[in-house]
């Protein structure tokens, strides 16, 4: 399968959003064709979405770097996957990574990420609920649960002052209802990928 080059709107993006997006798109584009070719052998991604990758992966991933402003911060991703946004976030700059995957195959794909693409995190292959005392700042996840099951499951890694920003779907407001408003402020962001998407930012009160 020919892996075509990335879509005009990601590199519109990336060109208006970072100094060295030619590094940037160079990395995307080397990371597509890892996750596309490794999709043959384990499911990473749904096979409806390879062909629409840039929109539906790269684009909706790395537009949460307007939310994530200070790069030298304590980030994690959870259930990190095929490394989205997670590996998507190494490649722009992101130190003091870690990604949290429990599936074996999925973080040794990972680590095979870092190692091809030259990057720098760190791997975690356990469930999010066995880690703790790592004092995160921000929390990234998308696809993994809802908001309020990813708020308890992360509480002994967390910080009174930690940022959750989630990629979420249609289910968004019925997840943000769920949650007890007296403990938790939360904002809602429209999506530049889908009109059904949206990201959400959550932090204590």
């Amino acid at each position: 399968m020919e892996i075509k080059l990335l879509d005009d709107n990601l590199t519109i993006f990336c060109n208006e959003n970072f100094k060295n997006y030619k590094f940037i798109l160079k990395k995307l584009y080397e990371y597509k064709k890892i996750v596309i070719d490794e999709n043959k052998k384990m499911n990473l991604i749904g096979k409806s979405t390879v062909e629409n990758f840039d929109q539906r992966h790269l684009l909706d991933c790395i537009q949460i770097v307007k939310y994530l402003p200070n790069r030298k911060k304590t980030h994690m991703d959870i259930g990190s996957g095929a490394g989205l946004p997670g590996v998507i976030l190494s490649i722009i700059g992101y130190k003091n990574l870690h990604l949290v995957e429990k599936s074996p195959k999925k973080s040794i794909f990972l680590d095979k990420c870092k190692l091809q693409l030259g990057l720098d995190y760190k791997v975690h292959n356990k469930s999010i609920s066995d880690l703790s005392d790592l004092n995160i700042d921000y929390i990234t996840a998308r696809a993994f649960a809802p908001v309020d099951k990813i708020i308890s499951l992360t509480k002994k890694i967390i910080h009174k002052h930690t940022k959750f920003i989630l990629l979420k779907g249609k289910s968004y407001l019925s997840e943000l209802q769920i949650l007890n408003n007296n403990n938790y402020l939360c904002k809602t962001y429209p999506s530049i990928t889908s009109d059904d998407s949206k990201i959400i930012i959550v932090c204590a009160k």
